[in-house]
């Protein structure tokens, strides 16, 4: 995840649909309005690095002292959404 401020972060994704994304991350957003997100992902066998710029929602520390963000997406390829929607599709 790469922050406004020039901040970047490693992050877990724990849910992903057609429009949304929720992530959990070390740091909350620091006042970004927008986060691009680059998101390796696997699905049967297929690889794909999905780079999205993406607008925030919410960013909630949890249980873990982790931030989970929720996001929708800005910008994305239709190829990236055509790979997230295959995804969302096979585990629905």
């Amino acid at each position: 995840m790469f922050l406004t401020n020039g901040q970047i972060t490693d992050i877990h994704c724990t849910h992903i649909s057609h429009d949304l994304v929720e992530i959990e991350s070390p740091i909350g957003l620091q006042g970004s309005k927008k986060v691009k997100l680059e998101l390796n992902a696997i699905h049967e066998g297929k690889q794909i690095l999905i780079k999205t710029i993406c607008l925030p929602s919410a960013d909630i520390l949890n249980e873990h002292d982790k931030h989970y963000i929720k996001m929708s997406f800005g910008t994305i390829s239709a190829a990236e959404r055509d790979f997230i929607d295959k995804f969302v599709k096979a585990h629905s």
